[in-house]
């Protein structure tokens, strides 16, 4: 049994904060019916491409039933009203208002289900000045400060970075105040409103945040909030590159690059005797180690000397290396899930390890609309000639291609 059975969700969200949060609600055993405009969710459109779905889709999407709507029509909306007095979760990442004025606000749907968990995602939440700004993860990486401290880790250049932290983040954090509502309803019987933004979420998992809000003198002799940025990435003889946990310069981590590297001397240097000179000098001292990484022969040989002075350290790979490892078929940590053709799609595989459920990643990716039938009849008793009623007046719509 995994862990979230019995759990219904009504998934209105589009491209990625929705969408991994409610295929992390899936894959824990939730039933997830997404709910698609007749255009369709914008990522259906990408590429690479197998059988008419696009393989970004399929990776947020995969084990939701789907069902399409065309929102603009009352009789649309009125299905929502029926369906979710069959939920126990409303998760939707539209900009502040559509909901609204589309009659599917938490305050009109909780009075059909007052138990229902009403979750809304957007980038800078549904009260305040910035309301109705457009925003997308570029936008709130920029704003909230991601895209600067990452640009000046590389003396000045900035650029976008091509993950969107704002997107998944706030994912998890929405998935975890969806699981928060469902245990207090256990205990209150009573659903609750969760209004999550982008920009608030990227603030509280910036572990630096609270360096930059510091403003009171700091020892020269501290590494503040760790710099990461700095950190050693060095290539071997092999010319293998590996990443180095812990600044070069810190206190006691300074001494471990030292004995990994066997330069006692190195201690007594003058340039180097403190952490204020080490940082004075760091460009010296970390063409030191660049130059000593060199002459070690293999990426093994300098993990067994690292690991032997308490340092770890990590390969530079792509992902499709990562599938590739030992490490990764022991720990099932990708899947191979059906193409809805004669192949599969790789995509990695949920991160939970349960001692009594499983919660890897289950079923198939739909196509915009394939459930209607399904749900509509599960759910809501209604007939064949119903649903086909539905279908002619274009209130509900699909598109199959298998």
């Amino acid at each position: 049994m995994r862990p979230l059975e019995g759990v219904r969700v009504l998934d209105f969200t589009r491209v990625l904060s929705g969408p991994h949060a409610t295929r992390m609600l899936c894959d824990l055993g939730a039933d997830v019916i997404k709910v698609e405009q007749p255009t369709g969710d914008l990522t259906r459109f990408s590429s690479p491409r197998v059988n008419s779905n696009a393989t970004y889709f399929i990776q947020q999407n995969v084990g939701k039933r789907n069902i399409s709507l065309d929102l603009t029509k009352p009789e649309a909306v009125e299905i929502v009203k029926q369906l979710i007095e069959k939920c126990d979760v409303l998760i939707e990442n539209f900009r502040p208002g559509v909901m609204a004025r589309l009659g599917l606000d938490e305050k009109t749907l909780r009075k059909k289900n007052p138990r229902l968990v009403y979750a809304s995602i957007t980038g800078y939440g549904n009260t305040g000045p910035w309301v109705n700004r457009r925003a997308f993860a570029p936008v709130i990486n920029a704003e909230m400060g991601l895209t600067k401290r990452q640009g000046d880790a590389r003396g000045g250049q900035y650029a976008n970075d091509p993950f969107s932290h704002a997107d998944v983040y706030t994912a998890i954090e929405c998935a975890s105040a969806i699981l928060a509502a469902l245990f207090q309803r256990e205990r209150n019987g009573e659903g609750q409103y969760i209004d999550l933004s982008m920009a608030q979420t990227l603030l509280y998992v910036n572990e630096h945040a609270h360096d930059d809000l510091w403003e009171e003198p700091v020892s020269p002799d501290a590494i503040r909030s760790f710099r990461p940025e700095d950190y050693a990435v060095l290539t071997t003889k092999d010319g293998i590159t590996s990443v180095v946990s812990g600044h070069p310069a810190e206190r006691g981590t300074f001494d471990f690059f030292v004995g990994a590297m066997q330069a006692p001397h190195l201690l007594n240097d003058e340039r180097f005797k403190t952490v204020a000179l080490r940082i004075k000098n760091f460009a010296e001292l970390m063409k030191l180690i660049k130059d000593w990484a060199l002459t070690v022969e293999t990426v093994d040989e300098l993990e067994r000397r690292l690991d032997e002075n308490k340092l770890a350290m990590g390969q530079m790979r792509t992902v499709s290396e990562v599938a590739k490892t030992k490490w990764a078929s022991e720990r099932n940590a990708f899947v191979e899930v059906d193409d809805r053709g004669d192949g599969k799609v790789k995509l990695p595989n949920s991160p939970w390890m349960f001692s009594g459920s499983d919660t890897s990643t289950r079923g198939i990716t739909k196509y915009r609309g394939e459930d209607n039938a399904e749900v509509l009849r599960e759910l809501l008793g209604l007939s064949a000639e119903q649903i086909k009623d539905l279908s002619d007046r274009e209130i509900i719509s699909q598109r199959v291609t298998k």
